[in-house]
């Protein structure tokens, strides 16, 4: 008999946390924990809602992956973090 091995996800999939990625359930999370804990669930909810709702818009069809990039290509070189990155602005190459 053969031994089956099932992969439950793809190598370029995005963390998951139960059914949304890692991120969108920071996102919407983090609005909803406060409004438990300062005892205002449904501003909590609804906060928390508008900033999925927010985050998804910003993120776009091209994903964490995607904004990063962009973010990459529009951020002068001086004011990133990745200052060890190539400079984005650079018109002209030589070798």
């Amino acid at each position: 008999m053969a031994k089956v091995i099932k992969v439950e996800q793809r190598l370029q999939d995005p963390p998951q946390f139960f059914i949304f990625p890692a991120d969108e359930a920071v996102v919407a999370g983090i609005p909803f924990m406060l409004g438990l804990l300062s005892k205002q669930a449904f501003v909590g909810v609804g906060l928390g809602i508008v900033f999925f709702l927010l985050w998804k818009r910003v993120k776009g069809e091209r994903g964490l992956s995607g904004l990063l990039a962009l973010l990459y290509w529009i951020i002068p070189k001086e004011v990133t973090i990745f200052r060890s990155f190539p400079d984005s602005a650079v018109s002209q190459w030589r070798a």
